[in-house]
């Protein structure tokens, strides 16, 4: 009876491996083309300055993918190209959180400032993340531009002053 559980283990055993085998084998993927897709429109657009182009594409993107480091990376761009420097730092926050995750590799173009401001994926993946050192990067170079040049103050308003009606004199 013993001999009978045991051949029954080791046939559950080995089914498990060969049934595990194709999965573990497969390896990281590159991006699915719903994503892939408008990611490479979007680095089209910003490279021909069409920015709000570029940011509908990339919003696709993010319905799909909330923290795709390659859409947040580039929306950051975009943003740092319309003077939004403390947005583009929270995109680039934002885009760190995964950014590990991500192994498609990427063809990069640098603009304004010696900032990053686009990647392309090309649908291809390698060993580590490619995206996050460009996004660490370009975090950095955003935060050392807002350190040295802080933006104005924003102008306050003041609230409503109440204003006293004299009284009018009694008797008069």
């Amino acid at each position: 009876m013993k001999q009978f559980s045991v051949i029954r283990l080791a046939l559950a055993a080995v089914l498990c491996v060969l049934l595990a085998a194709p999965v573990l084998g497969q390896g990281p993927r590159p991006m699915e083309a719903d994503i892939l897709t408008p990611l490479q429109k979007a680095y089209d657009f910003i490279q021909a300055g069409k920015y709000d182009a570029a940011e509908e594409q990339l919003k696709i993107v993010l319905k799909k993918d909330t923290f795709n480091p390659f859409a947040l990376n580039n929306l950051a761009a975009i943003a740092f190209q319309k003077g939004q420097i403390k947005e583009a730092i929270a995109y680039l926050a934002d885009a760190l959180k995964d950014s590990d995750k991500y192994l498609d590799k990427v063809q990069e173009t640098c603009f304004v400032g010696g900032m990053c401001n686009a990647v392309k994926p090309v649908g291809a993946v390698g060993a580590t993340s490619s995206i996050t050192p460009i996004i660490k990067d370009n975090k950095a170079k955003l935060e050392k531009k807002l350190a040295e040049s802080p933006l104005p103050p924003t102008p306050s308003t003041p609230p409503a002053m109440d204003v006293k009606k004299p009284e009018k004199e009694k008797g008069k």
